[in-house]
């Protein structure tokens, strides 16, 4: 059998809860990267780091349905519920691009940077939630 990864986490604790809930429901499965998450945790979700959750890829699609992975929600604006979305950087644009480029020179994870959208039919700039 292979082993696969099945999701990546933000934190340990998360990829050990599912992990018991994927246990109970008898797949067997085990958690990796760990420690670098609780030592680094700025670098989790950064170039496919974080605490990732493996599984036999016998157990996949098992998997998928138990955490309904696959039901992903569609974003629509809160002020006309349409589905025109686009990601921009918001009002503070200039800030967050001077952040990035700080960070690609010192080094240092940009990981705090909220994702905002923009509804193309109303120009309503919001956070998904």
């Amino acid at each position: 059998m292979k082993t696969i990864r099945l999701m990546t986490c933000e934190s340990p604790i998360e990829a050990n809860i599912i992990k018991g809930r994927l246990e109970n429901e008898g797949i067997r499965c085990f958690v990796t990267n760990e420690n670098f998450s609780n030592l680094m945790p700025n670098y989790n979700r950064i170039l496919g780091s974080g605490a990732e959750l493996m599984i036999n890829q016998d157990d996949y699609q098992k998997a998928i349905e138990i955490l309904e992975l696959n039901s992903q929600k569609e974003i629509l604006c809160p002020n006309c519920n349409s589905n025109n979305i686009k990601m921009s950087l918001g009002k503070n644009w200039f800030k967050k691009t001077v952040v990035i480029v700080i960070s690609l020179f010192s080094s240092v994870p940009f990981n705090n940077i909220n994702s905002t959208y923009l509804c193309k039919e109303c120009n309503t700039e919001f956070k998904n939630r």
